[in-house]
């Protein structure tokens, strides 16, 4: 038997992405063109860390036992992927098309699009082919603004409500295109 691998960690502080993309053609390999157009938007450092991350819950049943079975066994059934509230941050009194305005006005109510996360890379090195991410169909709900945080610390924020509207690219490379 072969020794057991235990790979090193990948550690993600300062190492995440997530993009806001209005557009991805094939989900199975987003162009680097889509990731960095200028209809994308790098939302990183808009989102707080209560943003509520993409997840799943898989039913698991169990088929009808028969009279003959001695044993009975899980089945997986329906994957039920959920999104959660986005906390990020703004500055309501910003003008339009500001960077204090940018990710409220891009993920504007009703708005279809792409979280797109990549992990394991610096947060400031720019979207390439052969890295790897992970593209979540979304849609955005009412956004509303409040402060984050408490007291003298508190920012100007919105929290708003996403839907994962499809399902999610899975690990796959960013590829050339346009």
């Amino acid at each position: 038997m072969a020794a057991p691998i235990r790979p090193a960690g990948t550690k993600t502080l300062g190492s995440e992405n997530w993009l806001w993309v209005p557009t991805i053609a094939d989900l199975s390999a987003p162009t680097k063109a889509e990731l960095t157009a200028a209809s994308a938007l790098d939302v990183t450092c808009y989102f707080y860390t209560s943003t509520a991350r993409p997840s799943v819950n898989q039913n698991r049943s169990q088929p009808p036992a028969r009279i003959c079975d001695t044993q009975q066994y899980e089945e997986l059934g329906l994957a039920q992927w959920t999104g959660g509230d986005l906390h990020y941050a703004i500055d309501p009194q910003a003008t339009a098309g500001s960077d204090g305005k940018k990710a409220y006005e891009a993920l504007a109510e009703a708005s279809d699009g792409f979280l797109v996360n990549r992990m394991g890379i610096a947060k400031d090195t720019a979207v390439d082919t052969g890295q790897f991410v992970i593209a979540y169909p979304a849609s955005t709900g009412v956004a509303v603004i409040t402060p984050e945080g408490d007291g003298e610390s508190a920012e100007a924020a919105v929290v708003q409500g996403y839907a994962i509207t499809g399902a999610p690219s899975g690990l796959v490379a960013v590829v050339a295109g346009t």
